[in-house]
């Protein structure tokens, strides 16, 4: 059997309880994943202060002591604001202690590079379902463990493993989401999925403007959600089928294969049952016992990610997604600095917006993907982005003038958040299986590094307010204008190696794909010979 035709296995056995249940693991990782980028302006949330050696100035970092000298503060009594607490205000950060609040977002996307490099590499190597498994567990602990910092510099540890384990929570449960769908509900199941990154939004809003503590806000928003999510995941998910084909697993390919179709009410094909067998058959035994380390090390040594960028057109392509990814990141985090980017806005009614946004926004690229294209979804998103980037400095920060504002930054999420959806989609398919995860892990990983220093950014605004805006829009708009050279997935199925990468989008590509399947059935029946 191709891998080709897992798409007909899926297609037989059409979408039931053993299809959603992936995709709700999924749409439950995406509402913890949405939480990440809030952390940062409710935990760490801005908090006037006083010197306490001197409380009738605010904000001020020195005072004048007996002798008119001036001695920097180190005491600091803290005002109240829009919120009753924050981590400024329990662990001491005002003045020279802020630039540890200042390195939180930084320290969530150095998280998530580690992730992209490690998490994607390992699930390419020992598949989707043990990342997801183990990834889910760890994201419960660490959610516990903001209980309990008693340091700022162990919060930031934590957010660090929080942020490596939600990211590759996410990934791994969205190849597994495409994967073991068919085809042409793939785009609706990432769509809907997509809906919980804005209700996750819009609850993060909603718990912060009730519980104004941070530490009630990440017990509500992470612990719940995280410990049952690694609980259902670890009695009811299973491996990728074409994952476990790709990798010559037969036996456990039937595994899940047959519950598949028990779970969906369908009668197991014999044809299938008799092809299976067939390829369980040319699995040899193994003739000796090998060690845990150096199977371990063949699995690495399979995932050549190099490969990737073997032709200039392969690489071309790979740069631009990578360009892509980093428009997203930029854009779609740097959005959190809504005082920075637009000034003149309530924090909670901005960060529902925001949520309120994706809904559009999904919906937007939803439209667009499916009827023209996963390329001019790219590449319209982008251009609109830049657009309403472009417009929020002019509008006037005064009167009702600050409705423009709101409608500017709504106009903004919607397109970055169908630049968000379409490029894990557009990436996912253009990719061969067997090296999918390590590909959108490298795209992904340019992102976060170019990211790590958006905490920066927001301070050119006070060289200049438009500067951050103009700045993520012409990222925005060379993004949208790379994204030309890279061909279409629509309607196309996935390349399976890297030489299928390589001819896709030409006439080759399915002359490759109807060989490969020759190969194979001769090979089979072959076999069968042999056996009688």
């Amino acid at each position: 059997m191709a891998l080709l035709e897992v798409e007909d296995v899926l297609q037989t056995a059409s979408v039931g309880f053993w299809n959603l249940k992936i995709v709700f693991m999924f749409c439950a990782s995406c509402l913890m994943s949405a939480t990440a980028p809030m952390f940062y302006p409710i935990a760490f949330a801005e908090l006037d202060f006083e010197c306490a050696k001197n409380d009738s100035v605010k904000n001020q970092c020195f005072y004048q002591d007996s002798n008119n000298s001036t001695v920097e503060c180190t005491t600091f009594n803290y005002l109240p604001g829009v919120f009753d607490s924050s981590a400024r205000k329990d662990f001491n950060l005002a003045c020279g202690r802020s630039m540890f609040a200042d390195l939180d977002l930084s320290v969530m996307l150095i998280g998530q590079c580690f992730s992209v490099t490690v998490c994607n590499f390992l699930m390419d190597a020992f598949g989707r379902k043990p990342v997801f498994n183990i990834s889910c567990c760890l994201a419960a602990l660490c959610s516990i463990g903001y209980l309990l910092a008693p340091s700022v510099e162990v919060l930031l540890l934590l957010r660090w493993i929080d942020c490596f384990t939600l990211m590759s929570l996410t990934v791994s449960g969205f190849l597994m989401m495409v994967e073991n769908l068919p085809l042409k509900y793939s785009v609706y199941a990432t769509n809907a999925s997509e809906y919980m990154y804005g209700i996750g939004f819009f609850l993060c809003a909603l718990v912060s403007y009730f519980f104004r503590t941070w530490r009630w806000y990440v017990t509500l928003r992470m612990v719940i959600p995280a410990l049952l999510t690694a609980l259902l995941s670890l009695l009811f998910i299973d491996e990728s089928p074409r994952w476990l084909l790709q990798r010559r697993k037969f036996i456990e390919f039937e595994k899940v294969v047959k519950k598949l179709f028990h779970q969906n009410k369908k009668e197991f094909p014999p044809f299938l049952a008799k092809e299976i067998k067939s390829m369980k058959e040319l699995v040899l035994p193994a003739k000796d016992s090998v060690s845990v380390l150096k199977i371990i090390t063949a699995k690495l040594a399979n995932v050549k990610f190099w490969k990737l960028y073997r032709t200039n057109k392969t690489a071309m392509w790979m740069a631009v997604m990578g360009l892509s990814w980093i428009a997203n990141v930029v854009v779609y985090f740097g959005m959190q600095f809504g005082e920075e980017l637009f000034g003149g806005v309530e924090i909670h009614f901005y960060f529902m917006i925001n949520g309120i946004a994706e809904i559009p926004g999904t919906l937007f690229q939803l439209y667009v993907a499916k009827h023209w294209g996963r390329k001019p979804a790219n590449i319209i998103s982008f251009m609109l982005c830049a657009l309403s980037l472009l417009i929020c400095p002019l509008i006037p920060k005064e009167g009702y003038w600050v409705i423009l504002i709101y409608v500017a930054a709504f106009s903004t999420r919607i397109f970055i958040s169908s630049a968000f959806v379409n490029i894990y989609m557009w990436n996912a398919e253009i990719l061969p299986t067997n090296l999918r995860g390590v590909g959108m892990g490298l795209g992904s990983l340019c992102g976060r590094i170019v990211g790590i220093p958006l905490p920066y950014v927001k301070q050119l605004s006070k060289m200049w307010a438009p500067l951050p805006a103009f700045i993520f829009a012409a990222i925005a708009f060379v993004a949208a204008v790379a994204s030309f050279v890279v061909p279409e997935t629509r309607n196309r199925i996935s390349p399976d190696d890297i030489e299928e990468f390589e001819a896709f989008g030409t006439s080759k590509y399915n002359e490759l794909k109807q060989k490969r399947l020759e190969v194979l059935k001769k090979k089979t029946i072959s076999n069968q010979d042999t056996l009688a």
